[in-house]
């Protein structure tokens, strides 16, 4: 009896379907990678951008890296001046701005009698450890907190503050996303997906809730974030240093074309954030605890603002409400110069211990 011959597919029949799915999946998958990157509207390299040492390069504009690793021209230590250290995240160094439209660099240009130098620990807490020995290093004369309302978070040692998102960018995950991000159209797109429907479920893209969205629901954690964040500024004061808070406003705070456009994509927050219940909620937290902080809301009262006109928007790879563009930081530069209590409260000599107002900037007792 004569054997017929017999295939891959007759012995492996399995592995064989396993395969050809396999291959379309790739297959399919790379005709998408062709097609968004010939045909896609998104622009992934705008947060990403290139770096190289001593610059890093966005779409949005240039950001020096000076010897330090910090985001600014090179700090002459040998300088008399004041030195004003302007600290935040994502915002002070300047994501959709770039370098010389920053706050700190129009305040530079504005009042020239002072050092205004940029250190940007990108990141959603305020390091108190970090920002002494910052003050320490550099001779810090004032420290200026750009504070995003992303920075509400719970403390960092709370089982509250840690979140399968969390976890998995310290692993594998992280290193893979990071070298995904700006180099991959699918995987962005992908990821702006996912961060996307995080958004309208109420959560930011760290995997926690958006605190910031919902004060009524999360009120105590607003509150101890600015106890957190006015420990680490009485810290600094005790060193000598002046220091100040603005707080940052979201897109839909000051705009209602953007507010009206987030709401019709889905994303939703509380009523009455929109007009400011969350600053309410932190100012009065830092007023108790004798906090000198400014509402960057006004920087844009009277400012009839279409959606994007001030804000990033939807230039990059996510929905961004909360980083001003260089319109934005034009405002907000403009209003805090046309303050005239500005040097005296943030920038000049502290008098007698006290705060801006005049009173003890000690914490009350908790």
């Amino acid at each position: 009896m004569t054997t017929q011959p017999t295939t891959f597919f007759t012995r492996h029949p399995r592995l064989t379907v396993l395969g050809a799915l396999c291959a379309a999946t790739c297959i399919v998958m790379l005709l998408l990678e062709v097609g968004l990157r010939l045909f896609g509207s998104l622009d992934i390299h705008y947060y990403a951008g290139t770096k190289t040492p001593g610059l890093h390069k966005y779409p949005y504009g240039d950001v020096p890296i000076n010897a330090s690793g910090f985001p600014d021209e090179e700090f002459q230590l040998a300088g008399t001046k004041r030195r004003i250290g302007y600290v935040g995240d994502s915002v002070t160094y300047g994501v959709g701005a770039g370098y010389g439209f920053r706050v700190p660099d129009l305040l530079q240009r504005q009042f020239p009698q002072y050092d205004h130098w940029v250190f940007a620990n990108v990141g959603e807490r305020l390091d108190q450890r970090i920002l002494l020995a910052q003050i320490e290093k550099f001779k810090l004369n004032a420290v200026f907190y750009l504070m995003n309302l992303n920075d509400i978070v719970p403390d960092a040692d709370s089982a509250a503050a840690t979140t399968w998102v969390t976890e998995a960018k310290g692993g594998w995950i992280g290193g893979v996303d990071g070298m995904l991000r700006g180099s991959s159209y699918l995987y962005t797109y992908l990821r702006l997906g996912l961060k996307n429907g995080m958004q309208r479920l109420g959560y930011e893209a760290h995997g926690l809730p958006a605190f910031e969205l919902l004060p009524g629901q999360h009120r105590d954690v607003i509150e101890g974030t600015a106890r957190r964040v006015a420990a680490a500024l009485e810290a600094a004061t005790r060193q000598g240093v002046r220091a100040c808070v603005l707080v940052l406003p979201y897109e839909m705070q000051v705009s209602a074309d953007a507010a009206r456009v987030y709401q019709k994509m889905g994303f939703s927050w509380e009523p009455g954030f929109e007009t400011g219940s969350t600053q309410q909620v932190l100012l009065a937290a830092f007023a108790q605890l004798g906090v000198t902080a400014l509402d960057g809301r006004e920087a844009f009262a009277g400012s009839e603002l279409k959606v994007g006109e001030a804000f990033v928007y939807d230039r990059g790879d996510k929905v961004d409400w909360n980083h001003p563009n260089r319109r934005g930081h034009a405002l907000l530069g403009s209003w805090l110069a046309s303050r005239p209590d500005l040097t005296t409260h943030c920038f000049d000599a502290a008098q007698g211990g006290t705060n801006a107002d005049g009173a003890s900037s000690r914490l009350p007792e908790r």
